[in-house]
């Protein structure tokens, strides 16, 4: 009878210790605030209610997490350069940027010309998201190439 109880005990010691929480995670998705992270939070609504300003703040968003990553990796998340980089490559968020952007967002870039320096960045997180993934250089090479011809 023991015998039985065994692997019944070490289930259900494995699924409790399963079900705590993790000291560390592999990805920094920016702070939490009531299970949600930064980044969904500023996704969510710059989905929902598009404005200069939430466009504004994603940019801000995604430069912290590509500057200053966490987690064990301490890597931004897989698809955050690509996606920062695919904004930043279309031709109305420098405009958006330069026209609603406060003098603190300003200040994040190191230029004032929006337009030429958000394509400069572009590329150059296009290229560090397939250095970081390597497996995402099938779907992120085309469409880098297409987009800077």
């Amino acid at each position: 009878m023991r015998l039985r109880l065994v692997p019944a005990i070490l289930a259900v010691g494995l699924l409790l210790t399963a079900c705590g929480p993790t000291a560390e995670v592999l990805y920094y998705w920016g702070g939490t605030h009531n299970g949600v992270t930064e980044y969904e939070r500023y996704a969510y609504r710059s989905a929902s209610k598009q404005s200069p300003e939430s466009t504004c703040a994603m940019l801000m968003m995604y430069e912290s997490l590509v500057n200053h990553p966490g987690g064990l990796r301490q890597l931004p998340p897989p698809g955050i350069c690509a996606e920062y980089a695919w904004l930043l490559a279309q031709p109305e968020t420098a405009a958006i940027f330069a026209e609603h952007a406060t003098a603190r967002q300003k200040a994040v870039y190191d230029f004032t010309d929006y337009g030429s320096g958000f394509l400069a960045r572009s590329r150059e997180l296009f290229e560090r998201e397939m250095q970081y993934y390597p497996e995402s250089i099938l779907f992120i090479k085309p469409l880098a190439e297409r987009l800077f011809k």
